[in-house]
């Protein structure tokens, strides 16, 4: 699981392409996700409540480039925690090791709404401040458009979402995910991401880039499931003794997702009491000093 070995390598040396999708509800990822492979793999039926319950990834060959697409469950979804959905989230090594190459960032066409900046904000929180630099905007409902250009939209938009676009080093780009079959609108959005892909030097996003908190909990999840490997390997051993094709890597995924959420908790658990010990042993230092001091003051007094 380590990003050290990987971290400068060019991304041709890295296939696939890593291509992580993020966004509110309802913004119409697991379509776009689609519409990118150009395959019906992420379930996208329209519903009151989102259908991406945990990350999910497919592949396929875009082009002539390997690309992972690891679809996301919906930010700010109404009934559910905001911080369980971006830990489902962060927690799923396996599915984006070494580290996403790129995000998409989706949102419908239209205005940006305060839980649009909301969810911004909340991205930065758990990612990073350098998570735009890896950022494109991929506006979905392009059949909205009509007669105008997604340029001609942009520039009528409100400011918010100008100066949001801007602080995305990938620029924007538009789906009209009603049209999947219109693979030109893939190959133009292909070309920017390899552009911003080449900006960043050909690299993924790696841990050391999230704060330093989510940081030091991915480390150490990292580290626990390397030192779980072989228990983990066992595990996937006796799943191939039962299970073949489809029915195995869906018991695959489960597994890994088991193992995820068991190594997270016992980092975070690691870490707090790490945290919590250390704020003992500096209030203890604390209370000594001023006993000290008082001792001190005690002394000269009867002096």
């Amino acid at each position: 699981m380590s990003t050290q070995a990987a971290d400068s390598i060019p991304c041709p040396a890295e296939k696939p392409l890593r291509i992580m999708l993020l966004g509110k509800c309802g913004a119409g990822k697991s379509s776009s996700g689609n519409t990118i492979l150009n395959k019906m793999v992420f379930c996208s039926e329209m519903k009151l409540v989102g259908i991406t319950v945990h990350c999910e990834k497919e592949s396929a060959v875009v082009g002539d480039v390997p690309v992972d697409v690891i679809d996301t469950p919906g930010l700010f979804e109404k009934g559910s925690n905001k911080e369980d959905i971006i830990r489902e989230i962060l927690q799923r090594l396996k599915l984006q090791e070494p580290g996403p190459h790129v995000f998409a960032y989706v949102i419908p066409l239209g205005r940006l709404t305060q839980e649009d900046q909301d969810t911004h904000t909340l991205i930065e929180a758990k990612f990073g401040p350098r998570v735009w630099d890896y950022t494109i905007v991929l506006f979905t409902h392009g059949d909205r458009l009509e007669d105008k250009t997604i340029n001609n939209i942009i520039t009528e938009s409100d400011e918010n979402l100008r100066n949001f676009i801007r602080k995305c080093s990938g620029g924007f780009h538009v789906f009209n995910n009603k049209t999947p079959e219109d693979q030109k609108q893939v190959t133009t959005f292909m070309e920017k991401i390899e552009t911003l892909v080449a900006l960043n030097g050909g690299s993924y996003y790696k841990t050391e880039l999230y704060p330093e908190k989510e940081r030091k909990i991915r480390k150490r999840q990292e580290s626990i499931l390397a030192e779980r490997d072989e228990e983990i390997s066992k595990k996937e051993g006796n799943l191939r003794e039962h299970y073949k094709d489809e029915e195995l890597k869906k018991m695959k995924t489960k597994l890994w997702r088991k193992e995820e959420e068991r190594a997270r908790k016992d980092a975070e658990r690691e870490l707090y009491s790490m945290s919590y010990l250390m704020k003992s042993i500096l209030l203890l230092a604390v209370l000594c000093l001023l006993l000290c001091c008082n001792l001190g003051v005690s002394l000269k007094k009867k002096k």
